[in-house]
């Protein structure tokens, strides 16, 4: 193999690595969206291969910009994500983009790759924030009065609700 396809491969390893501590070792484990752990880990493999042909120099940059135009209206028709799952998304793009383009240096490589992973550990670590659930719950009917829904809901749920 050429050192081109070395540098390829090694880059690739780091990728899959870090997407697979960032969605199945940190995300899953806290989260247990399978779902959402499938769109991460291919969202950046793909952004990684994209980016990869991108930076071959056979395609303009302009395809790049066509991708993320692309992805755009993708994101318009899936369901929506919650503010930490956008987050996580974004990590996995940040891995992608990070290992996808060469930066230069394995070693700058790994450690941004590193310190994207230790912001997600470390942000989202259940003993930093406490843990909430958001529910939509539909009601028959809706008192006027906000206090009295809070009640009503609260009631119905057996459970604390901070914003109704």
């Amino acid at each position: 193999m050429t050192p081109i396809y070395d540098d390829v491969l090694v880059r690739l390893a780091i990728d899959s690595l870090a997407i697979g501590v960032l969605a199945y070792g940190i995300y899953y484990r806290r989260h247990g969206r399978r779902d959402l752990v499938v769109i991460y880990s291919m969202f950046n493999i793909g952004l990684f291969l994209a980016l990869i042909v991108i930076m071959s120099g056979d395609i303009s940059v302009a395809v790049g910009f066509g991708l993320f135009a692309v992805l755009s209206i993708v994101r318009l028709r899936s369901e929506p994500f919650t503010n930490g799952e956008l987050a996580y998304f974004f990590l996995a793009l940040v891995i992608g983009l990070v290992t996808g383009i060469d930066v230069g240096s394995i070693g700058l490589t790994i450690t941004l790759s590193a310190l994207a992973l230790s912001a997600a550990a470390v942000i989202d670590h259940p003993r930093l924030l406490r843990q909430t659930r958001q529910l939509q719950i539909t009601l028959e009917t809706i008192p006027s009065d906000p206090d009295a829904l809070r009640r009503h809901v609260e009631e119905r749920l057996n459970a604390r609700v901070y914003e109704c």
